[in-house]
């Protein structure tokens, strides 16, 4: 329980950061509620979760069940918002319309069959959208902070093996704890991403430099 309230601590600080930078782009506003989501998340997870589950019951691993999901569409919706210009408004459109119905798709699912699985089924599917898109823009306009953004999911991508393996240090630092310390290290890269794509009110690539 104690590194889930680290992380969320941290995420807490992230989301901060993020909205304090000066851009007005939409996209930076969904980085910073990917980390305020993600900081309730791993907070109630953690707290209802885990440490209180005795207290709670099943139903204290409903919310981070119900933020999993909500925290990963809205990086979705940040890095679909990096196409802005660079794709036609129809197709950013067609992929919002997708992001906003596999919400509840994967959420009913996730209650109906009671397993935290389906929200990872989500994130997984997510993923499978972001990752082609990070690539397009990194490939075609070498957007800033892309890299960063995608090296932090591709880490991620790394924690379930150390989940399903239930790979630990001893009995005080299960893999549970390991994992929190690789997402803490993958949120890191995240929020360098997101500052490095918001540093400026605009975007620092070929189609949005302003600068004088």
């Amino acid at each position: 329980m104690l590194t889930d309230i680290i992380l969320a601590v941290f995420c807490f600080y992230f989301y901060r950061r993020v909205i304090a930078c000066r851009s007005t782009m939409r996209g930076k506003q969904y980085f910073a509620w990917f980390f305020l989501s993600m900081s309730f998340c791993t907070f109630l997870g953690g707290v209802m979760g885990h440490g209180l589950l005795p207290y709670f019951g099943a139903v204290g691993k409903y919310p981070a069940r119900i933020l999993t999901i909500v925290t990963m569409f809205w990086l979705q919706l940040a890095v679909i918002d990096i196409l802005v210009g660079k794709v036609s408004e129809r197709f950013i459109l067609i992929l919002q319309i997708i992001s906003v119905v596999m919400v509840p798709i994967f959420m009913a699912l996730a209650f109906i069959k009671n397993h935290f699985s389906y929200a990872i089924f989500h994130n997984i599917a997510a993923a499978l959208m972001i990752i082609p898109i990070l690539i397009f823009c990194l490939v075609n306009y070498k957007t800033e902070g892309t890299k960063w953004v995608l090296g932090s999911l591709l880490l991620s991508s790394t924690i379930p093996y150390f989940q399903i393996n239930r790979i630990g240090i001893n009995k005080w630092f299960t893999y549970h704890d390991v994992c929190h310390v690789m997402m803490l290290i993958s949120f890191y890269v995240l929020f360098l991403g997101a500052t490095k794509l918001y540093k400026h009110i605009e975007y620092q690539d070929k189609l949005y430099r302003r600068l004088p």
